[in-house]
């Protein structure tokens, strides 16, 4: 019986330890984009951990690049909030995709003539990225900061159109970007 109990006091202490290892706890996180920055912009999200499970809300401002958009003879400044859920795949580290809903407002000026206007637009879509904890051995502060890389695509649901002509808004979107974060 002292060999049963021994055994089964065994087992259950590794099937817990198994279960932290792979258990994210509820924590909060805090999310900038460089890359929105750079394009004078801004970015910053803020994130609740339920297990595997990640809500992001998250308001931003980038001026779009006409080169990529497609739209070279205007300057397009686009702000924003958006809303993400994350399913982490892999655990606090690695792999994770989730589903994003965002409203946007494109002022848009066209560069000649600098007439203006203003449209507002709806997305839905899906996203994909991946975590990289590179200090977590350093047993410090640096140990929570994290960076990821991510693509999404989306539906855009232009409800207020820009009227500019020339001016091009597509219904399909895609974003690459990455984030540094920091867990709390």
């Amino acid at each position: 019986m002292k060999n049963l109990t021994l055994a089964l006091l065994t087992a259950t202490n590794c099937a817990i330890a198994q279960t932290n290892t792979t258990t994210i706890k509820r924590t909060v996180e805090i999310e900038v984009d460089p890359i929105a920055y750079a394009m004078k912009g801004y970015s910053v999200h803020g994130i609740y951990n339920h297990h595997r499970l990640r809500f992001d809300l998250g308001i931003f401002g980038i001026e779009q690049p006409g080169n990529i958009t497609g739209n070279t003879n205007f300057t397009t400044m686009t702000h924003g909030f958006g809303l993400k859920t994350n399913y982490l795949i892999t655990g606090v580290k690695g792999l994770y995709a989730g589903i994003d809903a965002g409203y946007a407002t494109n002022n848009v000026t066209q560069k000649e003539t600098q007439i203006n206007d203003v449209g507002h637009n709806l997305s839905l879509g899906a996203h994909v990225g991946y975590r990289i904890f590179p200090f977590t051995g350093s047993h410090n502060a640096l140990s929570h900061m994290y960076i990821t890389p991510w693509a999404g695509i989306s539906y855009n649901h232009v409800y207020d159109a820009v009227n500019l002509s020339g001016y091009k808004e597509g219904k399909i979107g895609y974003f690459a970007t990455f984030h540094v974060g920091y867990r709390l």
